[in-house]
C-alpha cells in the first residue's frame, strides 16, 4: 500500500505529520488519517507530496 510506503519513507527520513503538513499544505489530521490506512491521498495530494519530498513517481506506481 502507498500509505505503508510513505509512512516507512517519513520514518527513515526522520520526517515528522507536522512537516508534511508545514511543506505540502496538507493538513496533519489528513496525512495521519491517510498514514495509518483510513483515507486515501488524493492524487493531487500524492503528487504534491512526491515532489517536495523528492519521492520517485515510479516507484509509488509500482506499488499501485
Amino acid at each position: 500500500m502507498i500509505s505503508n510506503y510513505l509512512k516507512k519513507y517519513f520514518k527513515e527520513k526522520n520526517i515528522s505529520q507536522y512537516e508534511v503538513e508545514r511543506r505540502t499544505g496538507i493538513s496533519q489530521s489528513k496525512i495521519n488519517l491517510s498514514l495509518n490506512g483510513k483515507r486515501k491521498l488524493t492524487a493531487d495530494e500524492l503528487i504534491k507530496i512526491a515532489l517536495v519530498f523528492d519521492i520517485d513517481l515510479n516507484k509509488i506506481k509500482e506499488i499501485i
